[in-house]
């Protein structure tokens, strides 16, 4: 998909807005970007083993069982009871993690939404050959989105190598795979570092919030543009898109926020415990006062109660939705 280093569509022509300049940010540290599986016993083994993505930890996520979640726990995730367990991954040369969740013992909603609708995430993975991997892919029966199937160099330039191509996981999860050109320097291993990409309503309006919520830093927003490569890159021909970049203070992550014309678009806004939904979870310093600039700018409060899950320790939780309807989670951690 137009990723951040594939779709650079008319940098000048109609820019929006630029917002450069210094925000103050609650977020202490990225943590992971998640989403939410049917069964970890499908999703993991695609991340760890066809893909390639290590597991945190010793311990096998699979031979994990599913924890009753407390009252507390089930008011922060807004699930009345369910059972829960996870699996997370370490990127490597990546400023934050991956994490699939999974629920049970309750109602699910799976939602499986296209690349273009408002909400959906899209996992960048920096891989070294692309080529050994989409063979994995293929053969784990997983959809691949890319027209033709193949990956595509959507530079334009026939001497550059970099490769590109778009794949589902289990449970519908963008993944886009891409070969870099060069490779950078101080890589090892298959892997070689990861961004995330939103699918968003309204540019200008995004960034504005996000600017407000968390002190997000955006680059200047190119005019509706279009790339026939890219196109069918995300299996969207006849699309137009405008992308912005930009990062929160203090981090490294560079995030791709992208609005499509030109196509039909929903609204996803699943919760926690459906299959497919995505958030993003973060660290914040102070998860009430967090809340509170959350909600200023716009956003809303998805936990139970609408307010952040505090423990005696000091640790607390909470998730809330942006203006796209995307769910990001907050973390406070325990008093020292």
């Amino acid at each position: 998909m137009p990723s951040i280093t594939t779709l650079k569509v008319s940098a000048v022509a109609g820019i929006l807005a630029g917002f450069t300049f210094s925000q103050t940010t609650p977020v202490v540290q990225l943590q992971n970007l998640a989403h939410t599986t049917e069964t970890l016993e499908k999703s993991v083994p695609f991340y760890r083993d066809v893909l390639g993505l290590p597991v945190n930890g010793t311990r096998d996520p699979l031979a994990q069982q599913p924890q009753k979640l407390d009252e507390d726990m089930s008011k922060f995730t807004a699930t009345k009871g369910m059972s829960f367990r996870a699996a997370t991954f370490r990127i490597p040369n990546a400023a934050f993690g991956f994490e699939l969740t999974e629920f049970t013992g309750g109602p699910r909603k799976p939602v499986r939404p296209n690349i273009q609708d408002i909400g959906a995430a899209t996992l960048v993975l920096q891989v070294r050959d692309i080529e050994n991997v989409l063979a994995k892919v293929k053969a784990a029966g997983a959809p691949v989105v890319t027209i033709g199937g193949a990956p595509l160099n959507p530079t334009g330039n026939p001497n550059s190598k970099l490769r590109e191509i778009v794949v589902r996981d289990p449970d519908g999860f963008f993944v886009e795979l891409q070969q870099p050109d060069p490779v950078p320097a101080n890589a090892s291993g298959d892997i070689l570092g990861a961004s995330v990409i939103f699918s968003i309503e309204d540019s200008a309006k995004t960034v504005a919030f996000l600017r407000d919520a968390m002190g997000f830093s955006a680059r200047p927003t190119g005019a509706l543009g279009t790339n026939e490569v890219v196109a069918k890159l995300i299996g969207l021909p006849e699309s137009k898109w405008r992308i912005t970049h930009g990062s929160i203070p203090d981090t490294t992550l560079d995030f791709g926020l992208i609005e499509y014309a030109g196509v039909k678009r929903a609204k996803v806004a699943a919760g926690a415990e459906d299959p497919g939904s995505p958030a993003f979870t973060m660290v914040v310093r102070d998860v009430n006062a967090a809340v509170d600039q959350w909600t200023k700018a716009g956003g809303t409060v998805a936990t139970t109660g609408g307010k952040a899950i505090v423990r005696a320790n000091g640790a607390g939780n909470v998730f809330v939705r942006d203006v796209n309807g995307m769910l990001w989670e907050l973390i406070q951690r325990a008093a020292r």
